[in-house]
């Protein structure tokens, strides 16, 4: 028995299905309402102002297209151009073929005469720069700066003795290899030659130190030192004797910061012996340099750390004196100081210009220094430094530097100061110069100081020109 199956209607399910279909394809499709459509037609914003917001982002999407577009246009059309232009601006090196010369053998001696006639009459003068062996003499002054003697080498100064010597200058070797080392060109004229005039007539013979009378022992610190029960003073035993009855205008110069540079330090060694040295108490071999210092002439002072005034960012050392710090503090670093060395006639300030614009934290320090016999030297780091005022308050033997020479002049700027110099020491009698340990400035004032003799000046220790101020000559 069949049972008869029922026919699909698949006209009525096809059209069942179109009519779920939106839009044309049947069905009833919802009416896309727009939003202005409320809005009156003419009141009714456009396609640019409905699309206002797009326009600065469609226009800087255009501009890049368009200059990445010039640009590869304009390399595909003159690339060739391009590249020619840059291989000509590449620059060229062309090696050509060099030959070794043999000057050995007969043409050798014939080339040696030949130099020897050629030499200019002060060859000797450069072949003694070049050792390093050169010293100045001095005339009947012990001070003055007359002439330059050759010494055997690292002999720093000399003076003489000899009433008649004519001044001249020598050939100093600091003089001529300062600037070719530095690759620097001069342009001053050649300088006389080295006259042979003995060694200096103070080498050897400064006052034996320590002075056993002189000397006070603390026992944090060491040996520091102290005016003697018989009045003596030190910076007076240990100085550089110097003439009394001078009448003409006395120049001393004192190189600074000493003992750390080796190269350096052997250079102000071997300047004239009336320069003062003041060594850094930072010094590993400063009893070395010390003793280097007085054997051939030279009287010694200290350097005396103390704060600057855009402390932290530049620090004079352990050893500085502080403005923050209590009195008993900076008296102990003061006294450490004074006990790294001995023989030395006083102490310069290294930095400072913070420490003594204060007058509460100087006034302490020249109290302790007037029971020590020493000198204090301003260095001019700071304009407005109440040291000196505060050492003459407390009877400390002080001077002011006149005029400083710094790493920060140029050579010019340093020949003007130099000429200042020469002016101040004419109008007061005297004047100090405090010179910085670099090669170049230790060069241009060496050569300075040459001619002081023939201006009717005298190169004179620091221990002279703080006498003769004191006894107003």
């Amino acid at each position: 028995m069949k049972i008869p199956l029922p026919k699909p209607d698949l006209a009525g399910l096809a059209a069942k299905v179109k009519g779920m279909l939106p839009g044309r394809k049947g069905g009833k499709a919802e009416k896309r309402v727009e939003p202005d459509e409320d809005i009156p037609a003419h009141l009714r914003p456009t396609f640019f102002q409905r699309n206002a917001h797009l326009m600065p982002a469609i226009g800087t999407y255009a501009f890049v297209a368009v200059v990445v577009a010039g640009t590869a246009v304009y390399l595909l059309l003159n690339g060739d151009k391009i590249e020619e232009e840059l291989k000509a601006g590449i620059p060229k090196t062309e090696v050509s073929q060099f030959q070794f010369v043999d000057r050995s053998g007969e043409n050798a001696e014939p080339a040696a005469e030949q130099t020897a006639d050629q030499t200019p009459d002060h060859s000797a003068e450069t072949t003694a720069e070049s050792d390093h062996g050169d010293t100045p003499a001095m005339d009947a002054a012990p001070e003055t700066q007359d002439a330059h003697a050759t010494q055997p080498e690292h002999a720093p100064t000399a003076e003489t003795a000899d009433a008649n010597a004519a001044p001249e200058a020598d050939a100093h070797g600091t003089a001529e290899t300062a600037d070719a080392g530095h690759g620097m060109a001069t342009d001053e004229e050649p300088l006389p030659p080295a006259t042979d005039g003995g060694p200096d007539a103070y080498a050897g013979t400064l006052a034996a130190y320590p002075d056993p009378g002189l000397v006070e022992s603390i026992e944090t610190v060491g040996d520091v030192p102290v005016i003697g029960q018989d009045g003596r003073e030190p910076w007076k035993v240990y100085a550089r004797p110097s003439s009394s009855i001078e009448t003409r205008p006395r120049i001393a110069v004192v190189v600074t910061n000493l003992g750390l540079m080796t190269r350096t330090t052997e250079t102000a060694l071997a300047m004239p012996g009336p320069v003062s040295l003041s060594f850094s108490p930072y010094s590993g071999k400063l009893e070395d340099w010390i003793k280097e210092a007085r054997d051939v002439g030279h009287e010694v002072l200290l350097d005396l750390p103390m704060e600057p005034r855009d402390f932290p960012r530049s620090d004079a050392g352990l050893l500085s004196l502080m403005t923050a710090a209590d009195t008993d503090q900076n008296i102990l670093n003061l006294n450490r100081v004074m006990s790294e060395g001995s023989g030395y006639i006083g102490l310069v300030n290294y930095q400072g210009s913070g420490f003594t614009a204060s007058r509460a934290s100087v006034q302490p320090m020249m109290q302790a220094l007037a029971k020590r016999g020493l000198v204090y030297l301003d260095s001019l780091e700071n304009a407005t430094s109440v040291a000196p005022e505060e050492a003459a308050r407390f009877s400390v033997p002080h001077a002011t530097a006149d005029l400083l020479i710094d790493q920060s002049l140029s050579r010019a700027a340093i020949l003007a100061r130099l000429s200042q110099v020469e002016l101040l020491a004419k109008t007061r009698n005297s004047a100090i110069v405090v010179v910085q340990p670099v090669p170049m400035l230790l060069d241009r004032v060496d050569r300075w100081m040459r001619g002081l003799a023939d201006k009717g000046m005298v190169l004179t220790p620091l221990s002279g020109v703080i006498l003769s101020r004191i006894r107003g000559s």
